[in-house]
């Protein structure tokens, strides 16, 4: 049984249908429990993953391979941006409050994923930590917060600023 939700995955790039299945197949491929961790973001709120009243979540992330015609409406858009969709989601939508991905030109040229956390998920503030990761390691990462990884201790020596 799954318990935590996924996380949403938001393309600032505008990443073909096969980059972004390829990111995300390494996503799972690496994951080592083999499940889907990443929803790939859209501007509405409808296809998201939605919260079950016993807390479990099914397969509600994004699987590969996604749909040819998707088209990432954050393309060109800001951490600021992808911080307000995720305050804005209604309670019913169960994706992680605080952690996150950004596909950056990053994503395309060497197969990243930009891991991101709100500093505070309730601030209007654009305050969000990331740093690189190795897509195959993404899901691994974010999936084992925060019981086997210091966050603060690992943006101190990795921090970085998505490159759109």
């Amino acid at each position: 049984m799954i318990t935590n939700p996924p996380f949403a995955l938001f393309d600032l790039e505008g990443l073909s249908p096969k980059t972004l299945n390829d990111l995300l197949q390494q996503a799972y491929d690496g994951s080592t429990v083999y499940h889907w961790e990443w929803y790939l973001a859209t501007a509405d709120y409808d296809a998201a993953p939605k919260r079950k009243p016993d807390g479990t979540r099914s397969s509600d992330a994004t699987k590969a391979p996604i749909d040819p015609s998707f088209s990432s409406p954050f393309v060109r858009k800001s951490l600021a941006d992808v911080a307000q969709w995720l305050r804005n989601k209604p309670k019913s939508v169960n994706v992680d409050p605080r952690y996150f991905g950004v596909l950056d030109k990053q994503a395309k040229t060497a197969g990243k994923v930009v891991l991101c956390r709100l500093e505070d998920p309730k601030s209007e503030k654009d305050g969000a930590a990331c740093v690189l990761s190795e897509a195959a390691q993404s899901a691994l990462y974010l999936d084992g917060l925060p019981s086997n990884l210091d966050w603060d201790e690992w943006v101190q020596s990795h921090r970085y600023r998505p490159d759109v």
